[in-house]
């Protein structure tokens, strides 16, 4: 038989148990991790299903989204509020909350927008607290092959990216080849595009890697390009300008074509005279 103090003790255990699988049953429902590259369109899932009965005791909810350093948004009717850091980047749909979805969209993700965001809701005076999400921002990283003389369109990602730079390998140091608004030293060979950049007729000193900064140095995108060897192309003599070696290419041309033209003159002459030799023998027998 347990004694009185034993027993006490062991009711406490499955007290504190019973505690520990409430919180962490609820803390599964609240709490989530989702993962968005730079650049993308992000969506914080949230519903106040959960706090359906508050909800409909009033014709006007207050919800808002925010992070444990600033107010991200605030929707209440048809009035919302934005985030100095996240103006024109968030939104809540207003039919979709009306229907119990409130998940927040935020637009053109930044490595600064990683972190911790709490979803509130409040109805009168009272606020209840909806879901956590945590959201996590990696960079983009990519393998690339082109064969030399073709085009390579290197992916920008976002309107954040501010700097290219190159490094044709580790030992040699990173070169600034682009800037927005100008600058870089191949700002004239890039053609920009709507968030690419074109580098055209690429050649095998191009091989390297390409990594896409944001205005904080932070890598948007990193591209590591190899470039192939063309094939069936002529070899280049050594010292030679690219005008003479086309100009002496077009002269190989020009003698093969009247290498071939004389050798079939030739050939046509020695076969008449064959004929007639022929013909000039069956006469005479």
């Amino acid at each position: 038989m347990l004694r009185p103090f034993k027993i006490c003790g062991w009711v406490s255990v499955q007290c504190v148990l019973l505690h520990c699988l409430i919180h962490l049953s609820v803390s599964e429902l609240s709490e989530l991790s989702v993962f968005y590259y730079v650049g993308d369109q992000a969506m914080l899932p949230c519903n106040w299903t959960s706090c359906v009965g508050a909800v409909r005791s009033s014709s006007s909810p207050y919800l808002w989204w925010e992070t444990p350093m600033e107010s991200v948004f605030e929707l209440q009717g048809g009035l919302c509020f934005e985030g100095p850091d996240y103006k024109g980047r968030v939104e809540v749909k207003p039919r979709s909350f009306e229907e119990g979805d409130c998940s927040l969209l935020l637009r053109e993700v930044r490595f600064s927008d990683a972190g911790p965001y709490e979803s509130f809701i409040s109805v009168g005076k009272r606020r209840r607290f909806i879901r956590s999400v945590e959201l996590n921002v990696r960079d983009h990283k990519s393998k690339e092959t082109v064969v030399e003389g073709q085009q390579l369109k290197l992916k920008l990602h976002t309107t954040q990216a501010a700097t290219v730079v190159f490094q044709r390998n580790r030992e040699a140091g990173a070169n600034v080849i682009w800037q927005r608004g100008g600058g870089g030293s191949r700002q004239g060979h890039l053609t920009e595009g709507e968030r690419e950049l074109i580098l055209s007729a690429v050649t095998l000193e191009d091989s390297g890697t390409y990594r896409v900064l944001d205005p904080d140095g932070l890598a948007v995108s990193t591209v590591h390009l190899t470039v192939e060897e063309a094939l069936n192309k002529l070899p280049v003599p050594e010292g030679r300008k690219d005008g003479a070696y086309n100009e002496d290419a077009r002269d190989v041309q020009s003698s093969a074509i009247r290498t071939s033209g004389t050798s079939l003159i030739m050939s046509s002459l020695l076969f008449i005279i064959y004929h007639i030799h022929f013909l000039s023998g069956f006469s005479r027998t």
